[in-house]
């Protein structure tokens, strides 16, 4: 008899997006933010911030939740990969979210939504 495997309902599926994630968790104030999950040695992180705190992120607040500073956050909201972005609404529904590289066609879109 072979016997099936299940699947634990409390996993967090690799690569797999936040759906909620409260910008008052970050400190930040109850309006739409732009949340960066990082690690400090990452290069493309380095890359997704300077493409969001520049011209192209210049009307929404962006969070940085660096891993070494903020393991609990990361493990809170399933993060196991870097860069991890999401765009929330200010009640924290996840509006967009990108793993590694944003493009600036789908980040300007993305923000058309909640700006």
């Amino acid at each position: 008899m072979e016997r099936r495997k299940v699947e634990n309902p409390f996993s967090v599926k690799r690569n797999q997006l936040p759906t909620l994630v409260p910008p008052q968790d970050f400190g930040l104030e109850p309006e739409a933010a732009i949340i960066v999950f990082t690690e400090s040695t990452c290069r493309s992180c380095s890359a997704v911030l300077a493409l969001l705190r520049g011209p192209a992120g210049a009307n929404v607040t962006v969070a940085e939740v660096e891993y070494g500073e903020n393991l609990d956050l990361h493990r809170k909201y399933g993060i196991d990969t870097v860069p991890t972005t999401v765009l929330v609404e200010r009640d924290g529904n996840v509006v967009e979210g990108w793993i590694g590289k944003i493009e600036v066609g789908e980040l300007a879109r993305a923000l058309a939504l909640v700006v």
